[in-house]
Parts: structure tokens; sequence; C-alpha cells
């Protein structure tokens, strides 16, 4: 891989911020979960963003871009269609109505097409992030070295609006409010159906992390997931193919925050945050769900993760800050971006 490619100016670019961040009068008072605290300003977090969307909107064309920009080209621009005929089709039936909207709209224009789906996968993902992480720059750092610009966005195009529109929600999640929440999640399954599984981890997901009873629904909840899914999977015969599987070392990094949390148990359980209480349960599903995938042929299990993993952009800047002290977190990063950054390099091997 060439030194000089996108991706690796994406890490660049994110090196860049982080100095200007230090430097900068960037940062506001916002008010998160009854707390005064400090957030980058929207313009700054969209700038720190900006090239993911770029590559994303109007960058060079990956993966399954090409295949969701051909099936553009012959899709309805009758929006009455797809809803007279919803019964008919086997998933998807919110996408296709957006690109019915788009078509209406713009004509069949690909750019336009591009853009409108980045910005639905882009808008929640800055604005959770923004406001929800304690370090918002490290958590674009872990979302570009997850791979969730290149696997998620370019790749499965479509399920990640739809992990998007189920992580915009956090909001109605730490209220509670599971009506207008599960409502949502309606809507993210009439764009991809695999949304369906966080109708039962956002139930638990509430429930305290160090309980017996937590650990045992998340893990039943698992096996039910790779039960399902070895039963149904022309479910999602759409992009399932011929593959071993996910790669075990995704077991490994996916349970590095898991690591962190036990290392410092108390500090967590006497902060007693409801936010991180979610997102490491989050954290624990996404383990399992890469166990899972480990164990099973097709690629449908291996992307259930994005779902769950996504708040894992919230939690690790969380655990650095909280758990340790100044020394030690210089330490704690320095290595979490090296490991992270090995991964991001060897990641289209795994």
């Amino acid at each position: 891989m060439s030194i000089f490619n996108y991706d690796n100016f994406l890490l660049l670019w994110i090196a860049i911020m982080g100095v200007i961040s230090s430097s900068a009068h960037i940062k506001v008072k916002e008010n998160v979960l009854g707390n005064e605290v400090e957030r980058y300003n929207l313009v700054f977090a969209l700038i720190v963003f900006a090239p993911i969307f770029l590559l994303v909107s109007v960058g060079e064309v990956r993966g399954d871009v090409w295949q969701y920009l051909v099936n553009f080209d012959n899709a309805s621009d009758n929006i009455n269609y797809i809803f007279d005929n919803w019964s008919n089709f086997q998933d998807g039936q919110g996408f296709y109505a957006i690109e019915a909207l788009i078509k209406q709209i713009f004509g069949n224009n690909r750019d336009a097409f591009r853009i409108i789906v980045a910005l639905m996968q882009s808008i929640p993902v800055v604005f959770v992030l923004r406001k929800y992480s304690e370090n918002y720059i490290f958590s674009i750092f872990l979302f570009i070295t997850y791979g969730f610009y290149n696997v998620c966005m370019m790749n499965a195009l479509r399920q990640f609006i739809a992990v998007s529109l189920v992580f915009a929600a956090i909001p109605l999640l730490l209220k509670r409010k599971y009506v207008p929440l599960f409502v949502i999640v309606l809507i993210a399954i009439t764009i991809h159906k695999s949304a369906i599984i966080m109708i039962p981890f956002l139930l638990v997901s509430n429930l305290s992390f160090f309980s017996k009873k937590t650990w045992f629904l998340v893990i039943s909840i698992s096996i039910v997931v790779y039960i399902y899914v070895d039963r149904y999977a022309q479910f999602a015969e759409e992009i399932i193919s011929v593959d071993d599987g996910s790669n075990p070392l995704r077991i490994l990094f996916s349970a590095i925050p898991i690591i962190l949390i036990f290392i410092r148990k108390e500090k967590i359980i006497d902060n007693n945050n409801k936010l991180i209480n979610i997102c490491m349960n989050m954290s624990l599903i996404t383990v399992l769900l890469f166990f899972v995938a480990t164990f099973t042929s097709g690629v449908y299990v291996g992307r259930l993760p994005f779902y769950t993993n996504m708040y894992n952009m919230i939690l690790l800047p969380y655990l650095v800050k909280t758990l340790f002290n100044s020394n030690e977190q210089k330490i704690i990063t320095l290595l979490l971006l090296l490991v992270f950054i090995v991964y991001f390099e060897v990641g289209f091997i795994l």
C-alpha cells in the first residue's frame, strides 16, 4: 500500500487537526447529560470530518458503490409505485423510496445520489460524536481506523444509513423513550432489515454492565442471532457470499475497550455514567457478534457489529480520559494510536 494514498492522508489529516485543536480557541460550552462540558464548535467538527465526506460523496468509486450507482440508474422515480408495491419488495423499501425521491428532484444524477446518501450517513455521526465524545478527534480517528468510512460507507452503503439512523437516536435511548426510539428503528429496518437486531440490544443496553443478568441476556441474544442467521441465511442473500466469516483477530481488536474497563472497574462503577453504561453493553455485544461471525459462513453476521461498534467511538475516548492519570493517558493513547494504525494498515486482509 502506497503511503501517498488517500487512506493514509486521512490519518495525516487527523494528526493535523489534533495539533490545531490543541492550540486554537475552537471550543464551546454545552450541556451534556446535565453537566456543562467543553466541545468543539460545529464548524470545526465538520472540517475534521470533511475529507471523509468528500471521499464518500464525490471521490473514488470503491467497493459496492459502482453497483449502487447502476441500481440507481435502473431505480424507479415514482415514489407512489414503491408504496403501492411495498409488500412485493423483500428488503430496502425505504431506501428505494429515497432513490425515487432523489430521481424526482435531480433526475438520473449520480452525483446527487452519492452526495445525499453521504449526508445521510455523515450527519448523524458528526453530531452524535461531537456532542457525546470526550475527544471528538480521537473518535474520528477510530472511525477511520476501524474502517467505517471504507467498509461501511462505501461497501455496506445502504446498511450504514440504517446504522447512522439508529445511532442518531442515542438521546431517546438515554431518556428511555422507547416508543419514538423504536419508531426510528422501524424506519431503519425499511432501509436495511439487519437493523432488526437492534431491538433486543437496545432493550438490554440500559441494564447495568456489571450485572450477571445483563451478561446472560447479551450472550443469549447473541446465540439467538447465530441460530437465526444460520437458519435464515436467505434473509440477506443479496450480500451473503461464499466466505469464511470474520477473521478471529477482529475479536481481539474489538475487545480492547472491555479489557480497559476491567483494568479500572472501580472508577467506572463510581462514576455511574448512564451513557457509558450503554456504550459498554454495546461494546460487549460487538465482541460477541464478531465471535459469532467468526464461526459462520457469509459476510452478513460480520456486518452486524457495524451497529454496536459505533458506540466504541464514544467509549474509548471516555475510558482513556477517565480511568487514567495524565501520565498514564499519554502512554495509553500512544499505544492505542499504534494498535489502531496497525489494524488500519492491515485491515484489508482481516
